[in-house]
């Protein structure tokens, strides 16, 4: 707990700097626009671009306080898909650099066998995708996550796009087998809706 209420303090006092230099931004943007217009090849708000940089900064320093959470939670604990405490400050790193692959990856996990709720979990994943629509990571969980779910198809096609973007020969191996395994699935699955024809009625 004492860990706990640290991490909580410690964002805090980091939330509080972000907002201030949110202020600042606002305040320089705000003279900026009453000043003459001027035109510059590349103008820009220099203070706008140190937040941009001080977020991911932010978002890296609670990706390793959220790894030392997760150490200590597993001493005590075998599944550390069930540290449902964590999912908080993933949300947090995640909204503050949405480009922060692996936070979305440990985060599906936790809502879908921790929280026990893989739809909310596909939804976090397409969250990620749509930042990170080359991260072939984040297309085979969706995967694997859409077929527990039922929804082949879709499975299907994020498969195909991990297997395409994995650069990786064993990765790329292992996203081929998947997407086999979802085509034998389909296959199956077609074979037994043609010997039960009034199945879907």
């Amino acid at each position: 707990m004492a860990f706990i209420e640290k991490l909580k303090c410690g964002i805090l006092v980091w939330c509080g700097l972000a907002a201030a230099f949110g202020l600042i931004s606002a305040v320089e943007n705000d003279a900026m626009r009453t000043m003459p217009s001027i035109t510059y090849p590349q103008q820009f708000s220099a203070v706008s671009a140190l937040a941009g940089e001080f977020r991911v900064v932010f978002a890296n320093l609670l990706w390793i306080k959220a790894e030392q959470y997760h150490h200590e939670y597993l001493i005590k604990h075998r599944r550390w898909t069930e540290n449902k405490d964590l999912m908080s400050l993933l949300e947090i790193i995640t909204t503050l650099d949405p480009h922060f692959v692996e936070a979305y990856e440990v985060g599906a996990y936790i809502l879908a066998k921790g929280y026990k709720d893989p739809r909310r979990a596909v939804a976090y994943l397409n969250r990620g995708i749509a930042y990170n629509p080359d991260a072939w990571e984040l297309h085979n969980i969706a995967a694997v996550m859409l077929v527990r779910l039922g929804d082949l198809e879709s499975a299907l096609k994020h498969a195909r796009l991990a297997s395409a973007l994995c650069r990786d020969p064993f990765y790329k191996t292992r996203n081929l087998r998947l997407v086999q395994s979802i085509l034998r699935i389909i296959s199956d699955r077609h074979a037994v809706r043609e010997k039960t024809p009034h199945a879907d009625i």
